[in-house]
């Protein structure tokens, strides 16, 4: 089975609630799993749509299943194929159009397996247990058989990826850097991504939709490699090289003249790498004032005066600066990030 995918079935047990039906891939090795259960629990009927967990993207189809013992006649299932975006040497926006393509697959599987014969009897036979390690135990042979000739056939077709898109041991990795110095919120951009993307399933514009695999391309450049000018291994490494990059996010304290400089220092830093690119190509480069409640701001004037030097220019960086309380203002964050996605694609 490739390393880098999978593709699991959730379902919401009466007793104990959302619950991992069957998962091809023991995702718990992985340290931090993706959270189904809570995304199961919130769907609100039969769909398909993106999310982005911090290893994982996913495209997620949730459906309803007819079933004698279920509370209303149906139980809701959840079919989740998951991919790790940096295996794929494209761009970002290629990942979520491939995922996209998978839609038809899921349908198909989740037809097919409302016709699977005593499925909702497996499902009900399962007593407070992960049905990963208890499926087995559960259902006759030829259920067993029916079930899983099913799920491989499915994920096979899920699985076929064109071999030139993916990322080869001396290829590099598309990337989103984010720096500044620490305590300014780059720890809190991150979280508050994570929390709000729920909230975007329903939206159909495609910035939004990449939006939802663009996180696990996030990544805070090392203080140590600011201070070490680049020449450091999270720099150097291929999957992480920031000539490759795709954006570049700044943060840093807008109410803190000492740590507008700071950030300055590091733009100019990331500025002069960039510079060195052969052949030159515009980058955007997305400038963060957090808000911080006990000192009044500096001006979006200052700070472009600030950023927006004559070797930025020349070195085609497209600046663009948001202010926002990073601990809350979430839409603010959706703007700043609808932005950078729109220049990146």
């Amino acid at each position: 089975m490739p390393q880098e995918q999978a593709l699991c079935i959730i379902y919401f047990d009466a007793i104990i609630g959302p619950n991992i039906f069957y998962c091809n891939k023991n995702l718990s090795e992985e340290g931090k799993r993706p959270n189904f259960e809570r995304l199961l629990e919130f769907s609100d009927g039969e769909g398909t749509f993106i999310y982005a967990f911090q290893k994982y993207q996913t495209i997620n189809h949730t459906f309803y299943l007819t079933s004698p013992y279920a509370r209303g006649g149906k139980e809701i299932l959840m079919i989740s194929y998951l991919i790790k975006a940096a295996s794929f040497k494209n761009e970002i926006s290629d990942v979520f159009n491939y995922l996209q393509s998978k839609t038809p697959i899921l349908l198909e599987f989740a037809n097919k397996l409302k016709t699977l014969e005593d499925f909702p009897e497996v499902l009900h036979k399962n007593i407070k247990m992960h049905l990963k390690e208890n499926l087995f135990k559960l259902g006759n042979s030829e259920f067993q058989k029916n079930f899983f000739s099913l799920f491989n056939t499915i994920f096979n077709k899920l699985a076929q990826i064109i071999q030139s898109d993916l990322i080869h041991p001396d290829e590099s990795i598309k990337k989103v850097f984010i720096f500044g110095a620490d305590h300014v919120g780059k720890n809190n951009f991150l979280k508050n991504i994570e929390m709000i993307q729920l909230n975007l399933q329903k939206n159909k514009d495609i910035p939004t939709k990449i939006f939802q695999v663009v996180i696990d391309n996030l990544e805070i450049l090392k203080e140590e490699c600011i201070k070490a000018g680049l020449k450091c291994d999270q720099c150097e490494l291929n999957n992480r090289c920031i000539n490759y990059a795709e954006g570049f996010i700044v943060i840093f304290d807008i109410s803190n003249k000492s740590s507008i400089i700071e950030a300055k220092e590091r733009f100019n830093i990331i500025i002069s790498k960039l510079c060195q690119r052969t052949p030159i190509t515009k980058i955007p480069m997305l400038l963060i004032g957090n808000k911080f409640n006990y000192h009044e701001e500096f001006s979006s004037k200052i700070i472009y005066k600030t950023f927006q030097t004559k070797q930025a220019k020349k070195c085609a960086i497209d600046i663009q600066y948001f202010t926002m309380d990073l601990s809350k203002d979430n839409e603010k964050v959706l703007d700043s990030l609808r932005w950078l996605i729109r220049k990146m694609i």
